[in-house]
């Protein structure tokens, strides 16, 4: 993981009281933001105690009194999406202004080093063999005031001055924003053609647990950062300014660390605490599966890792699709040239399978976000035949007429690599020589795997594994 960039996001000086009686508001409001659409949006901060407060945006006008502590909050109605950039005003003995202020759909990105991984540095890649992104000289003169960038800066030990705000989509700050989230805003803006914001908060190197509310977690000995410490300086800060929902990507840490169930559980608590910040139990929550990497290599926890691990992690990160709602993931099996680097080049195919997600479950636009997904897997005559859910957009071979990834194992539980064969839009039949009465299958679940089947909209096959009563190598 590379080094940590970020500074500390902290609340203090967020909100901390003015002397002379002008109101102070969070650090996320700024100039160039963006306002959530169709949703009520709460404007709030500090000002003198029992001092009036007065908020004006557009044809709106808000009025309230700061409570004992200072503390104010103000509602904004529901609001169409806007273009056109006004003025919000907060006025409180004195005027805050913020100008160029759009209206449109706000999302919060976060996880570790793969979602903080920038748009510059993305376009050193921009050439990768499956397909183009943005080469420096298009990141510098990508200019879109459409879309709005807020990137969360963290220090471990004092207030930060470098916070920047909010800023339009232009050089530098598209290549120092993340390319994941930078990506997804520009896929979902040309679809929607509303106003995006985009608030980025992410930790290289961080374990699930320092972004879950501490008092809930089970501290994992194994994790660098305490339980509880990003949940309470980068994302509790952000709460509540209006959100439509939340994207992310993280666990690599998780994974070296051979973390399976409970990481599952960590997924759920880690959403319903966001949510819960909040006061929304249904925001959407997007993530991004892990791609391939080496993780046999990785020492990880006490447990040692193997060529498997990642596809039991893989498994952990799709239960928790089980036990939560309004969620859904991407798969990334075939983003990765070099699985050596756990930092895969294709950032704007992550950010766009993103957008798919949001499209299709949030907005209700005709897109599809899935690939093709194994439905059920029969054994019959030395072979295999796997049966695809919904197979309307049927199914393709990229490079080669074969169908790889696919692993089928006998009464002996050893499992050997097989072929498949396309033999419908619905069904493939898989073999292996080695194997003469399979009894189990696995597609996708090896590290060094990265299967060529994909359904008519570009999208991998989801990995699987039958549940067999044969005992299998793990």
């Amino acid at each position: 993981m590379y080094a940590l960039k970020h500074l500390f996001f902290c609340i203090a000086s967020l909100i901390a009281i003015s002397a002379t009686g002008k109101p102070v508001l969070p650090l996320v409001f700024g100039d160039h933001m963006v306002l959530q659409r169709e949703k009520p949006v709460p404007v709030y901060g500090k000002t003198t105690a029992g001092a009036p407060v007065k908020l004006i945006f557009g044809n709106q006008v808000k009025e309230g009194v700061a409570g004992a502590d200072g503390s104010f909050q103000l509602l904004l109605d529901a609001m169409p999406a806007n273009s056109n950039g006004q003025s919000l005003f907060v006025i409180s003995g004195d005027t805050v202004e913020y100008k160029d202020v759009l209206v449109g759909e706000v999302w919060l990105c976060s996880g570790q080093s793969n979602m903080e991984y920038t748009t510059n540095r993305s376009a050193h890649w921009y050439n990768a063999k499956r397909s183009k992104g943005l080469d420096s000289i298009q990141v510098n003169q990508e200019n879109n005031p459409a879309i709005r960038l807020f990137l969360v800066y963290r220090d471990l030990t004092k207030p930060s001055d470098r916070n920047k705000g909010w800023h339009k989509a232009e050089n530098p700050w598209i290549g120092q924003f993340s390319a994941a989230g930078y990506y997804y805003a520009r896929e979902l803006q040309s679809r929607l053609h509303v106003p995006v914001g985009m608030i980025a908060s992410s930790v290289p190197g961080s374990a699930i647990e320092p972004w879950l509310p501490a008092r809930q977690a089970a501290q994992n000995k194994d994790s660098i950062e305490p339980a509880g410490k990003f949940f309470s300086g980068l994302i509790q800060p952000l709460a509540p300014y209006t959100i439509r929902g939340f994207l992310w990507y993280q666990g690599e840490t998780n994974c070296m660390l051979n973390q399976r169930d409970e990481y599952t559980q960590n997924m759920k608590l880690l959403i319903t605490s966001w949510r819960a910040l909040w006061n929304n139990d249904s925001l959407p929550f997007y993530y991004v599966q892990i791609a391939p990497f080496k993780y046999s290599t990785s020492k990880g926890g006490k447990i040692p890792l193997n060529d498997r691990s990642i596809a039991f992690f893989h498994d952990a990160q799709d239960k928790v699709l089980g036990i939560t709602r309004n969620t859904a993931r991407i798969i990334t099996t075939d983003l990765a040239d070099n699985i050596d680097d756990i930092h895969p080049t294709y950032k704007w195919e992550i950010g766009k399978r993103l957008a798919w997600l949001a499209l299709d479950h949030t907005y209700r636009v005709k897109q599809v976000s899935a690939g093709p997904r194994i439905d059920k897997v029969s054994f019959k005559d030395h072979q295999a035949r796997v049966d695809f859910v919904d197979p309307r957009l049927g199914l393709e071979v990229h490079d080669g007429s074969k169908v790889t990834g696919f692993e089928l194992a006998g009464a002996d539980g050893k499992f050997y690599p097989a072929t498949g064969v396309v033999k419908s839009k619905k069904y493939v039949q898989v073999s292996a020589p080695e194997v003469h009465d399979p009894v189990a299958l696995r597609f996708a679940w090896k590290e060094d795997i990265q299967p060529n089947l994909f359904n008519k909209a570009g999208l991998p096959a989801e990995p699987y594994q039958t549940n067999s009563a044969v005992t299998v190598e793990k």
